[in-house]
């Protein structure tokens, strides 16, 4: 049992933003490419991610509450909870009973997430401490409109969607000028840049799922901002994947998935409209060309996180195996 306690100590907090990123690919092939199971096949995968971090904080309850404090890992844990949405949508069509009991327990432990993460923030503000992963907590509640399980959730999925647009509109200033005004970001928080890629995109995917009459105003505003905002993260690449890798890879993941999810989603509601069948079919060709890097970003970030388990669990089989060779 010291064993597994110790193994699972290795297990890095950001991996849940790899998970997050895998069960929501399966939403951009099932527009490109519809595969038998492959959705599930992603949920699955993602999944084992999820429970290998759930071992994680039953063995070591005191650091999830140490990773809700920091400043950086702290935004990122919702990430869990973003994930547990995707997957309970997945299991909708299958286990409607059990795919809602999950939706609403990630919805909740979401917000207990942006609740104890506002508090520790709140005690000891400082511009400087602000990274694009800020954005995870307070918008990232949008998944919820996404991954909606039932119709008679939808007014409480319409409210998180709408909520979390609120505070894209008041992050997204304060986030630019302390990037500008306030200094680099530090070493080991610079992969978080890639965040700042997620919410416009998130915005748009979840505003088309739950909003059956869209506001073309709404569109004309983010559809700008998620292309601007992705085409940023693809620049920001060249120095981004020169970093040695960290945990913090897993940031560069959902960011490339939700803006692919986000154009493929606007191309199948312009395909509907009269005018919009131009359109619809430029951005289905840009969403396919996303939904490839995004794929190969997210195999990439999934290969160092093998890797990097492995050393480390061979590392630790060897000093127990030292450990019981001593006399």
């Amino acid at each position: 049992m010291k064993h597994i306690k110790l193994r699972t100590q290795m297990i890095h907090t950001p991996m849940a933003g790899l998970a997050l990123a895998i069960a929501s690919l399966g939403w951009g092939w099932d527009h490109v490419m519809p595969v038998q199971g492959f959705q599930m096949g992603c949920s699955l995968v993602a999944s084992a991610l999820l429970l290998m971090l759930v071992a994680k904080f039953l063995s070591h309850p005191k650091h999830l509450l140490e990773d809700l404090a920091h400043p950086v890992v702290g935004s990122v844990v919702p990430t869990f909870a973003m994930a547990t949405m995707v997957v309970a949508s997945t299991l909708a069509s299958r286990q409607a009973g059990l795919a809602n009991a999950l939706w609403l327990f990630a919805v909740v432990l979401h917000l207990t997430f942006l609740v104890l993460f506002s508090y520790h923030r709140s005690r000891q503000f400082k511009m400087a401490d602000m990274v694009p992963s800020w954005f995870v907590p307070p918008v990232g509640i949008i998944v919820a409109a996404l991954t909606c399980p039932q119709p008679q959730f939808q007014p409480l999925a319409t409210g998180l969607l709408y909520f979390g647009l609120a505070c894209y509109a008041v992050l997204l200033p304060l986030m630019v000028y302390r990037l500008l005004c306030c200094g680099s970001l530090p070493t080991a928080a610079k992969p978080t840049f890639a965040i700042m890629a997620a919410p416009a995109s998130l915005a748009l995917a979840g505003y088309l799922s739950i909003i059956e009459q869209p506001n073309p105003a709404v569109l004309y505003l983010l559809l700008p901002l998620a292309l601007a905002m992705t085409a940023l993260l693809y620049l920001a690449f060249f120095s981004l994947l020169r970093l040695p890798f960290s945990p913090g890879y897993a940031a560069f993941t959902f960011p490339t998935v939700i803006g692919a999810t986000a154009l493929l989603k606007l191309s199948d509601y312009l395909q509907t409209l009269p005018q919009g069948q131009g359109v619809s079919q430029v951005l289905y060709q840009i969403g396919q060309v996303e939904l490839m890097i995004a794929t190969a970003v997210v195999l990439y970030v999934a290969g160092h996180y093998l890797w990097d388990q492995i050393k480390h669990q061979r590392g630790f089989a060897a000093r127990i195996m030292s450990e019981l060779n001593q006399p």
